[in-house]
């Protein structure tokens, strides 16, 4: 079963400032929507390291496959939206006996 989304990030190119400010005025007061604008100047590398793969590493390289789509929403449309999925609700808590 799908998670329902719960909010919506909108992440804007640094070369749509513009577009920032408009959608961050649109959406001002809205809890369930935030905007941000896209800072990164280049992409950061690892550091490269004698011996196998570790779990860090390993989990890197899951994200950047998952962070490929919003990168190629900003380049292609200068900005990217990103639906955040509500977290589970939590088991109730037990009563002290």
């Amino acid at each position: 079963m799908a998670t329902p989304i719960r909010r919506l990030l909108f992440i804007v190119g640094s070369r749509r400032p513009e577009f920032y400010e408009s959608l961050r005025r649109t959406f001002r007061g809205d809890d369930t929507v935030q905007v941000v604008l896209d800072r990164r100047r280049a992409e950061r590398r690892a550091s490269r390291r004698a011996g196998g793969r570790t779990a860090a590493r390993d989990q890197r390289v899951a994200e950047r496959r998952d962070h490929l789509e919003i990168e190629w929403q900003i380049r292609a449309r200068g900005y990217a939206v990103v639906g955040i999925p509500g977290s589970r609700p939590l088991a109730p808590a037990r009563r002290a006996r």
